[in-house]
């Protein structure tokens, strides 16, 4: 019997090799890489320039990524300004259902993750574990509203995840990775037309994997673990893209509680995800399309009662969105029809089966008063159907840019936001009778200042949600003795943030990120309800490359401080440092040594104690034939 790695590989050479594939033009994106002027398209649905973009935006070129040298996706998002994480590992370690994800500005649950456009959230939480951060061309992080052009889901923001374009040289490249808690191999093939790379992962146990005893009463473990990736980009036709990601993972986890009436635990977890998808960027008639699928499974067994674990489920969905653009002189109208399906089926708990189904249309109107001040005025009608209820809402939006010069701007942006409980809520919430969506609005400004070589960025926001999802709380327990989803209460935070890049010269280039904000949440759920710290405050991301001849080396500064209490406890601040290295050993041959936190600090992955990996090093070589 074929494993499913061997399907995947069969599976994207079937793809690549019954396909006419047509030619591509790069230059664009290749000059982009050295200079500060970037183009942005998530943000509008349609290409400007970052500096008259009217929102907050990050982006991470392939280039920093590679300099920066990030393990995976989970990675790259991690490290930026306005982003924490919930992961119960190193770098977004998952097991089963105790997801890994991305948060914009302390809102958990409220991110919609892209890949190429299409949405690839499940469950509510997003997940780009698929994705090698090798087959990245960049990260467009949009934070702020973003519920008209992306609908439900995009609570705090968009990330949207590019990947790169075949750029026209046949080349292989094979790659080792050795590290002390981390190795892989992989091959990746480039030809004119299509983008293809397999490789397989490995993961060392890891002991005490969270901070027992002060942050919890059992002291985990991480076992050995394994995975492996398939991935492939091309070109069909000079408008027509496809991808196709696959990965299936292995691994194990247990821990024993300490308590009067101790507990073992000993689980192991396979998951196998596949996202695949094409994009119509068509070249004259203003229109784009996506049509999209996600796949997930995740079969966890437990060692310890011999049985599989309760939560294992089927999930996936199918996604399409197409849209129009005209032209009117300097103003532009977009509208757009997006539908989106998503089914879950249990694995244990057959009977557990539930679908949703989202239908919707948006418009966007942008109209240029002047050569310095624009407004766009956006609407989304949105409606869900499924096995328990029927929602239609509506998403309002309006951003307003002036610009002083062509290289400086204020913007505004308002939208309203909106999310569904989980599809999956009938049956992990006893009063899923009584949840209600999540609905608020972002409200921002901000100015934009390119200056040469170097970018200032500032921007005041204040996010106002009511009916926060979260769980129930251990004195609050559902007929199976678990906890469950619940609307916790209203949340709200008032932050600031500002960014700063210099390319100082051709050798130095810096870039420093200070952001401060207040989350939180009234929770209604408690006796004495009150307003209460629901994520850190402090947000600090920094990093500095030096590069000459064939060296390259980056350091890379994150730290998130003043974080909120949990269990009646004050989680520590988070600081990390990571060196990463680079040496063109000849035309062909590259050495890469990446040396993660540096300082050894016991750095909490989320607020229930799981840990980061404490000092780790990895070495890479990579040879290109």
């Amino acid at each position: 019997m074929k494993s499913n790695f061997s399907k995947g590989l069969l599976m994207t050479a079937l793809i690549t090799g019954s396909v006419m594939w047509g030619g591509t033009n790069v230059f664009a994106e290749e000059l982009q890489e050295y200079t500060l002027d970037q183009m942005v398209v998530t943000a509008t649905r349609t290409e400007t320039r970052d500096v008259a973009t009217p929102a907050t935006t990050t982006i991470i070129k392939s280039d920093d990524i590679k300099k920066a040298g990030y393990k995976n996706v989970f990675d790259i998002i991690d490290n930026q300004l306005g982003m924490a994480s919930t992961g119960y590992g190193d770098a977004g370690q998952e097991f089963g259902f105790s997801s890994g994800r991305s948060i914009v500005r302390g809102f958990d649950r409220g991110t919609l993750v892209m890949v190429d456009g299409i949405p690839m959230n499940l469950k509510n939480y997003n997940s780009a574990d698929t994705i090698p951060a090798a087959m990245v061309e960049r990260v467009e992080i949009v934070r702020g509203a973003s519920g008209t052009l992306y609908g439900a889901e995009a609570m705090g923001g968009v990330i949207n995840i590019i990947t790169k374009r075949p750029a026209g040289k046949e080349q292989i490249k094979v790659s080792g990775t050795v590290g002390n808690y981390y190795k892989d191999y992989g091959v990746a093939l480039t030809s004119e037309k299509f983008m293809i790379s397999a490789g397989k992962e490995y993961s060392d146990k890891y002991t005490h994997s969270n901070d027992y005893p002060y942050g919890s009463n059992t002291d985990w473990w991480i076992g050995k673990g394994q995975k492996e990736r398939v991935a492939m980009t091309g070109e069909l036709t000079d408008e027509l893209r496809a991808n196709f990601f696959y990965s299936h993972g292995d691994i194990t986890r247990g821990g024993h509680k300490y308590a009067a009436k101790p507990v073992d635990y000993d689980y192991r977890y396979k998951d196998t995800r596949m996202t695949m998808g094409l994009a119509y960027a068509g070249k004259d008639n203003g229109v784009n399309a996506t049509l999209g699928y996600n796949y997930r499974k995740a079969d966890g067994y437990d060692f310890v009662k011999n049985a599989r674990v309760d939560s294992n489920a089927k999930l996936d969905s199918y996604v399409a969105d197409i849209q129009k653009k005209w032209d009117f002189g300097k103003d532009s109208l977009i509208l757009g029809y997006t539908f989106k399906r998503e089914n879950y089926e249990g694995l244990v708990k057959t009977s557990n089966i539930a679908h949703r189904t989202d239908n919707s249309v948006y418009v966007s109107y942008d109209k240029n008063f002047s050569d310095k001040f624009e407004a766009i005025l956006g609407l989304r009608g949105e409606s869900f159907s499924d096995l328990a209820t029927s929602k239609k809402i509506a998403l309002p939006q309006i951003q307003t840019l002036y610009k002083f010069d062509e290289d400086t701007s204020w913007y505004i942006n308002v939208g309203k936001a909106f999310q569904m409980p989980a599809v999956d809520s009938y049956f992990t919430s006893s009063n899923f009778t009584n949840l209600v969506p999540e609905k608020g609005w972002n409200y921002e400004t901000g100015i934009k200042k390119l200056d040469g070589n170097k970018l200032y960025k500032l921007a005041v926001y204040h996010m106002k949600f009511q009916d926060k999802f979260g769980w129930s709380g251990s004195n609050k327990l559902g007929p199976d003795g678990k906890q469950y989803i619940v609307n916790k209460g209203d949340f709200r935070n008032t932050g600031v943030e500002f960014e700063f890049t210099n390319n100082v010269n051709d050798n130095w280039q810096y870039n420093l990120g200070l952001g401060y904000s207040n989350p939180e949440i009234y929770d209604k759920s408690v006796a004495k309800p009150k307003w209460t710290q629901d994520s850190g405050r402090i947000d600090v991301a920094a990093g500095v490359t030096y590069s000459k001849d064939k060296w390259t080396s980056n350091l890379t500064f994150k730290y998130l401080g003043d974080r909120e209490d949990y269990n009646k406890r004050q989680i520590p601040e988070r600081i990390r440092l990571t060196w990463n290295t680079s040496y063109d050993l000849t035309e062909n041959d590259n050495i890469t040594v990446t040396m993660n936190n540096l300082l050894d600090k016991k750095n909490y992955a989320n607020r229930y104690s799981n840990l980061d990996l404490p000092y780790n090093w990895r070495v890479m070589f990579t040879h290109t034939f």
